[in-house]
């Protein structure tokens, strides 16, 4: 398979005139360079040279500088937007089975401060008849661009390559809930539409197909990042609400009863009661029976199974159901919840992280400082920024410990015995699943295939194909889709099987694959008496 760059690459050449100057070799020095000093540049006020955005702010995390378009903090040829649009295959989501913890996963972060893990990429809001997530008010609006910083927000600068297509909203990251975009300069010139969503997912719109850089400043409300949730009844969080189906309704109110949930909570302690919960789930290599919809949905809450997505999954569909707005959101690396108090949309870590991250951050930029963790984490247990700083991360904030008196602790009623609790952390992630004995799972076999031969850099791959073993079909298996080439091999996205051991999806080719001739290679871990794959 040949993969095409997407782009042209010219060579050019900077003459320099030599000034020949006569006179005195003690003469005055008439140009001397002098490097940027953020501290005078901040005491200064001192703006960018096109005027559009301070050239320094200091912030919780330090002073930060914006960054330069000719500078060396350029960022990574990693570009968002392209095939990512608001109806795309990834503006919706759906739960898988596989519980697993991840052991590492790669992230990008073009923001600075840092906000590792938590870059701000997809939200979801609403739930459909079959548990799939979207987005309720899918309208584009006007996100509009100037203003100044109010008080109480924290300030980044982002800086990332996007791929414009013409015509076509195109998704971009932001920082944080109710996060503003101050100022924007883009590289080269090019005329822009910002908007967006009703989860606040963010997209530009350009005229021509063409890669270009995004210099942002963004404010974001330093309340969104940590703080108590309001103190408000039921009827004033309605209005927020995104409808359930039926179906859903009825089986998040089965949950609710279990977990001895009901408005006899204030919504404030009920928060308090979910995060606690949702933050004692275990990664688990006995993957659940059931394999999709509301049966999966409930055995993973009841029995406290899976990673983050599970986890914040199952807290969206729970806290709707008790009449508490939530979005689940999402990058490539971590998932987490935003949960609306009325005034505040609260980011919410449930834990789950994979055990380490490989961290792709602008060179230089600090983590962002954020207020302490209002909720306590269960003993030993900790959330996608503490396995960041594990990855080489600085600490970006006082996070509250099982321990901390600054911490709200709330009583969560015990899941009935009838639901075993999952599997400890410190489970083996090799285990087979306990109703499936090693002797008896068989090898699986993947047959693969791609719809072109060859794809640019950025773009879908559809990919389809079936997994089998010598039991037959393999239901609601992973599927790893890798590019390999001399230099080794890339995953470049996973895929489920339906109930037929079929698959039928997309994948992205990433921007940092070389040019040329790969081998497309499928493989899978199994599930159920379908052993791992060659």
């Amino acid at each position: 398979m040949r993969f095409r760059g997407g782009f042209s690459a010219a060579l050019f050449g900077l003459a320099l005139c030599a000034l020949s100057l006569t006179g005195r070799a003690d003469a005055p020095v008439l140009h001397e360079f002098i490097s940027a000093d953020p501290v005078e540049d901040l005491e200064l006020g001192a703006m960018t040279p096109d005027g559009r955005m301070p050239a320094a702010e200091r912030t919780p995390s330090g002073i930060i500088s914006a960054p330069g378009f000719l500078d060396a903090n350029a960022p990574r040829q990693v570009a968002y937007g392209g095939g990512s649009t608001p109806d795309s295959i990834d503006a919706t989501f759906r739960l898988d089975r596989d519980t697993t913890e991840p052991s590492v996963v790669r992230y990008d972060d073009p923001f600075t401060p840092s906000v590792a893990p938590f870059k701000r990429l997809y939200a979801f809001d609403s739930v459909d008849a079959d548990l799939g997530l979207g987005v309720r008010g899918k309208r584009l609006d006007a996100l509009s661009v100037g203003g100044p910083l109010p008080d109480g927000y924290d300030r980044f600068f982002g800086d990332l390559f996007v791929d414009l297509v013409p015509g076509v909203a195109v998704r971009i990251p932001s920082v944080g809930p109710s996060a503003r975009l101050l100022a924007l300069r883009v590289e080269p010139p090019v005329p822009l539409e910002t908007k967006r969503d009703g989860a606040e997912n963010w997209f530009v719109v350009g005229p021509e197909r063409k890669r270009v850089r995004l210099i942002l400043d963004i404010g974001a409300p330093r309340a969104a990042f940590g703080s108590d949730y309001a103190d408000v009844s039921y009827a004033e969080l309605a209005p927020a609400l995104s409808p359930l189906p039926s179906p859903v309704r009825a089986a998040t109110a089965e949950v609710l009863t279990r977990l001895g949930l009901s408005h006899s909570l204030k919504p404030r302690d009920a928060v308090a009661a979910l995060v606690a919960h949702f933050r004692s789930f275990a990664p688990s290599a006995d993957l659940p029976t059931a394999q999709s919809g509301v049966p999966l949905y409930t055995e993973l809450v009841l029995e406290r199974k899976g990673v983050c997505r599970h986890r914040a999954f199952g807290f969206l569909l729970t806290a709707q159901g008790l009449g508490i707005p939530t979005r689940f959101v999402r990058n490539e690396a971590h998932a987490w919840v935003e949960v609306y108090d009325g005034r505040v949309w609260h980011r919410v870590d449930l834990g789950g992280a994979a055990q380490r991250f490989e961290l792709d951050t602008r060179a230089g930029a600090p983590p962002h400082v954020a207020p302490p963790d209002p909720y306590a984490w269960p003993e030993g247990s900790g959330g996608g920024l503490a396995a960041a700083q594990s990855s080489g991360a600085a600490p970006a904030a006082s996070s509250a410990s099982s321990s901390s008196p600054g911490a709200r602790r709330a009583t969560v009623p015990s899941v009935p015995s009838t639901a075993p609790r999952a599997p400890s952390s410190a489970q083996s992630p090799l285990a087979l699943p306990t109703t499936v004995g090693a002797n008896e799972q068989t090898r699986s076999r993947v047959d693969l295939g791609v719809e072109a031969a060859d794809a640019r850099r950025g773009t879908a791959l559809r990919v389809s194909g079936k997994v089998s073993s010598a039991g037959g079909a393999c239901p609601y298996a992973r599927v790893d889709i890798m590019l390999v080439d001399p230099t080794g091999t890339s995953l470049i996205g996973s895929v489920p099987t339906d109930a037929d051991g079929r698959f039928d999806s997309r994948v992205t080719i990433p921007f940092d694959i070389d040019v040329g001739e790969h081998t497309l290679r499928a493989s899978t871990p199994g599930a159920g008496p379908c052993g791992a794959s060659e």
